[in-house]
Order: structure tokens, then C-alpha cells, then sequence
């Protein structure tokens, strides 16, 4: 082959062993947003070994590259761990652990999906948002200074989907100088091909997944509860957990109790 793919930046918390953990984190993000939720997880079960890499053109993360989300995750894990490993994904990492879950089911008999999807099916949908995906990946890529992007991040953070009564200046701040960090061509660059209509819809294939599942959201997330409620209806082996009094930025908001619900259900359902 010759040619060997730069490896992901991975974070890990936990202990060297099993069971593991794989996390994705969502787009703008790092690998690090799955720190408070890691340390409550680790409290409940100090056993388990977590990691979590910056997806590629986020954090420390090489750039895009033409290779596939799971060929570069099956490499990853090539080198870190030979054992199934349960795949928690939020928002744009669990549409792409998605992917690896219904790639390879034998590695990742287990998923955890918070405030995610299986994408757009209907082609006029897919069409309008790959339009506007590309209008923002313009304005990302117009972006020259610090000042533009903390801009750009404060109307992310003010949009609709994102509303909740969990959300205060304190963690808005947080937000945006952890976001500040990120290269904002790279994050332009993921849009065009990580984008919902880009990245092709796998509601036909959730049937087909024969593993355990366990789908999150918030319950002011309006958008995503009755999709999680869907996901829920079409895995046959899954659980729907909806969380009071927060929305889409769960790993934000209430993080450890985000991960007591993925303890409760992984001791719940476990074979």
C-alpha cells in the first residue's frame, strides 16, 4: 500500500482494559467535549477505558482526507484496541458512528446516539441543505481574524435548534473560546463533506442493525426528540432516554446525567 493515513489525535480518560468506550464528538468540536461527561462516567464505573479522537480538520487531528470516516476509525482501532467497543457518537459523531456501527456491527455491538440522526431521505431536503451547508462553509472560509469567528461562533451558539433552559452566559463563553481554537477553513472544509446533504441517509439500514442501542436527547431539543423517537422505533434492540430541562448540547449542559444514563443502560442491557 505505501501510503500510510496520518493517525487521529485521540484524548483517553479511564484505565487501560475493557470495556471501551469510543466517542465521537460533534461538528466544531474536539475530542475533549467528552471530558465532564467521561470523569462522571468514570465515578460510576472507575473500570472503563475511554477514548475519543478530534475528528479529521478538528483540534490536533490531521486535515479532510478522500479516506472514509471508517476506514480512518478501523485504523484507529487497528492500533489501540483488538476488543468490540461501544460507540458513543453526539450530534454529527453519532450520524458518523453511525456509519461505523453499520460498516463493521461485530466490532461495535453497542450504540449510543445523543441528539443525532441517520440523515435527510427525502432529495429536496438533502438538495436545500446542501446549498445552505455550502453557504456557510463561504462564510466560514471568509473568515480572516479572531474577532470574525468569535462573531460567527456567538450567532452559532444563538441558533433556534440550539435553545434551552439549560444554557447560561458562562457556558456560552466556554463555548466559544473552546471553539475559537478551531481552524475555520478545516471546519468548512467538513461541511462539504460531512454535511447532512452530503453524507447519504442510513434510515434504510438501521433495521438491518442487530446490536444494542441507546438514543439520548433533550427534551426542549424540538427538532430532535421525534427523530430520536424514530431511531428508537427502527432499531429493534434500542432505548430511548429523553432528558429533562435540557436541548441539542447535552455534553454541554448536563453532562453527568447524560453519562448516568449510559451506565444505567449498558448494566440495563447487557447480555
Amino acid at each position: 500500500m505505501g501510503f500510510q493515513m496520518a493517525p487521529l489525535k485521540l484524548h483517553r480518560w479511564g484505565s487501560l482494559g475493557s470495556p471501551v468506550w469510543l466517542r465521537i464528538h460533534g461538528f466544531m468540536g474536539t475530542g475533549f467535549d467528552w471530558d465532564a461527561f467521561a470523569r462522571a462516567a468514570l465515578t460510576f464505573n472507575p473500570n472503563l477505558c475511554i477514548i475519543a479522537p478530534d475528528l479529521p480538520g478538528h483540534g490536533s487531528s490531521p486535515p479532510m482526507s478522500v479516506d472514509s470516516f471508517e476506514t480512518q476509525i478501523a485504523s484507529l482501532l487497528e492500533s489501540e484496541i483488538e476488543d468490540a467497543v461501544t460507540l458513543i457518537g453526539y450530534s454529527l459523531g453519532g450520524r458518523l458512528g453511525l456509519q461505523c456501527v453499520l460498516s463493521n456491527p461485530q466490532k461495535f455491538p453497542v450504540f449510543i446516539g445523543i441528539s443525532t440522526t441517520a440523515g435527510l431521505e427525502i432529495p429536496s431536503d438533502r438538495a436545500q441543505r446542501k446549498v445552505s451547508d455550502s453557504i456557510l462553509a463561504d462564510q466560514l472560509r471568509g473568515i480572516k481574524s479572531d474577532s470574525a469567528f468569535r462573531s460567527f461562533l456567538g450567532d452559532w451558539w444563538n441558533l433556534p435548534i440550539f435553545n434551552s433552559p439549560a444554557r447560561s452566559l458562562e457556558l456560552k463563553n466556554s463555548f466559544i473560546e473552546s471553539r475559537l481554537k478551531q481552524n475555520p477553513c478545516a471546519m468548512a472544509d467538513s461541511l462539504d463533506q460531512w454535511g447532512s446533504g452530503v453524507l447519504p441517509s442510513l434510515w434504510n439500514k438501521l433495521e438491518g442493525y442487530t446490536g444494542r442501542a441507546l438514543f439520548l436527547t433533550g427534551s426542549a431539543d424540538e427538532k430532535y426528540v421525534p427523530i430520536s423517537r424514530r431511531l428508537t422505533d427502527t432499531v429493534s434492540l434500542s432505548e430511548l432516554k429523553i432528558l429533562n430541562a435540557v436541548g441539542h448540547q447535552i455534553l454541554i449542559e448536563n453532562p453527568s446525567e447524560a453519562a448516568k444514563c449510559v451506565i444505567e443502560f449498558l448494566q440495563r442491557s447487557s447480555p
